[in-house]
């Protein structure tokens, strides 16, 4: 069953320009689903054996989130080699013997190309078909490699983001901004952030509504997908999002944030 099964899905394009359908979908300010994105990168098959991408970065250390989600974390400079290879006994983790004894570790919302120079050899910048859009100007560029159950909570950012995904599968839920009263927001400075549990809820719209009630009246305004290697999404400026990750790979995005 899919995630979020019964929420509205986001619009899907799976051909034609993408970037008529991302300048479209800016203009419109709606989310978009871009199956096959990012289909000729690099990244989908450098990435996809964690032992190879390992090899790949040397010695390059990156700051990794340790302990709960990205509010309480620690973030720590990890040799990213034996982080790729963590990630790679928890996805071959069949008793859980692993799990019990790693922390909750997550690489977020960092510009790894500054650590790893190699990497950007593994990508394709969309900097014409964002600068169609806005002021154009990509302000960020970020990368996320996590572990299988991982997640972030939902939140908004300020900036327009199309999130590219490369390895596993990511579920998304997305609530307009219209909606924010509904969401139980941290109070400054996160105020950007839910402090609902959807984590807890597994991807069950229906538990998820019945442990939030408040939520019915942003329930049929809400939106889902599920992306897979090579899949994008286009997330308006402003929009809370949910992510989590399905299945038990490890998952590896990369997003551009602009304005």
């Amino acid at each position: 069953q899919a995630a979020w099964n019964g929420v509205r899905l986001v619009a899907q394009r799976r051909s034609g320009s993408y970037a008529l359908e991302i300048s479209r979908a800016f203009q419109e300010q709606k989310a978009v689903v871009l199956r096959g994105f990012a289909r000729t990168w690099p990244a989908l098959d450098r990435w996809d054996d964690l032992e190879v991408f390992a090899e790949s970065v040397g010695d390059a250390t990156a700051p990794i989130e340790v302990g709960g989600s990205y509010l309480a974390a620690e973030r720590q400079r990890i040799h990213l080699a034996d982080y790729l290879m963590v990630l790679k006994q928890l996805e071959e983790d069949v008793t859980g013997e692993v799990k019990a004894q790693v922390p909750r570790m997550y690489l977020a919302q960092h510009d790894l190309i500054s650590d790893v120079p190699s990497l950007s050899e593994d990508i394709i910048v969309p900097a014409e078909i964002i600068g169609n859009c806005g002021k154009g100007h990509i302000q960020r560029t970020n990368f996320w490699i996590g572990p299988p159950e991982c997640f972030s909570p939902m939140h908004k950012d300020p900036f327009h983001n199309l999130f590219v995904h490369m390895r596993g599968k990511k579920s998304v839920l997305l609530c307009p901004s219209l909606f924010s009263h509904c969401l139980d927001l941290h109070p400054p400075p996160q105020q950007n952030t839910s402090r609902l549990d959807f984590a807890a809820c597994n991807g069950d719209a229906d538990a998820l509504f019945r442990a939030f009630p408040q939520l019915d009246e942003a329930g049929t305004e809400m939106e889902t997908a599920t992306l897979s290697p090579g899949d994008a999404i286009y997330i308006p400026k402003g929009c809370f999002h949910y992510f989590a990750s399905e299945g038990s790979k490890a998952t590896a995005s990369v997003n551009f944030w602009w304005l």
